[in-house]
């Protein structure tokens, strides 16, 4: 039996024109990059985080896209900050289309040398805020029953160990076990929260980059290097490539997909 052929209509584009869509951490390499993608497929996108500069050069980068990046300080750690840039988004584009959890934060504290209050401070910034800020999402779009797409940004060291190998002559660049550890837990919340919302048309899903060294990492070659060769692609991931994805996940593209993680490393979690 032959297949019929998809209708033109059949399957939605990625246009997201007049969407209003937050993306915490919006001022610095994966939370831009994020931003700029989904603008340039014509979101409204308001970034946030605590310092106003690097979110305006966010916002400069984006003139000439279809969309709009909007900055607007704001702390995920306080509540009505984030109730803040809620009402930011729907004056801007009348409602609350998508949210991406993208900041972390926190203290380097490594094995054999923990530090309580770096480890405290890590997992809350890295988990327990976004659990509370998908909350606030979550009930803003509830409040409207018009649904919507929450996209949490976990990491590969949510998946497997780093190789300590990997650091050996680069212990700068070490991640702590904390982060590890919350991410794994963002993975976990992910699911549950998919679960739970479901009923009421809220997809949650959740990304895991792989080796996205910022800018100031990638100054030390040798240890891009290293990165490079534990990936089977064979180099580092850019901070575009992870924009796709994550439109991917908000969009009408994956309106059967939650509860799901999306791995984009390279290869790196395969072996």
């Amino acid at each position: 039996m032959n297949a019929k052929p998809l209708a033109r209509d059949a399957m939605p584009g990625w246009e997201m024109t007049g969407w209003g869509i937050g993306v915490s951490g919006g001022g610095s390499h994966l939370g831009r990059a994020i931003a700029l993608g989904l603008a340039s497929l014509g979101a409204t996108v308001v970034v946030f985080g605590r310092r106003r500069e690097p979110l305006e050069e966010t916002a400069a980068l984006a003139a000439g896209l279809p969309g709009t990046i909007l900055a607007e300080p704001a702390d995920q750690h306080v509540d009505a900050d984030l109730e803040r840039v809620l009402a930011r988004i729907e004056k801007e584009a009348g409602r609350v289309h998508g949210w991406v959890n993208n900041a972390v934060g926190g203290r380097r504290s490594l094995l054999r040398s923990l530090d309580r209050s770096a480890v405290e401070e890590t997992v809350e910034s890295t988990l327990s805020d976004l659990i509370l800020a998908t909350e606030a999402v979550a009930a803003r779009m509830i409040d409207r029953a018009q649904g919507g797409a929450i996209v949490n940004v976990a990491s590969m060291y949510g998946l497997v160990s780093p190789n300590p190998e990997t650091y050996r002559n680069h212990p700068q660049f070490h991640n702590p076990p904390a982060y590890g550890a919350a991410k794994a837990g963002v993975i976990e919340f992910t699911r549950y929260a998919a679960c739970h919302y479901a009923p009421d048309g809220i997809r949650v899903n959740c990304v895991s980059p792989g080796p996205f060294p910022s800018p100031i990492v990638q100054r030390e070659a040798g240890f891009v290097a290293e990165l490079a060769r534990r990936v089977p692609l064979g180099r580092i991931g850019e901070a575009r490539e992870l924009a796709g994805p994550v439109a991917f996940l908000l969009s009408p593209l994956s309106s059967f997909i939650t509860g799901h993680d999306l791995v984009v490393d390279g290869g790196w979690t395969t072996w």
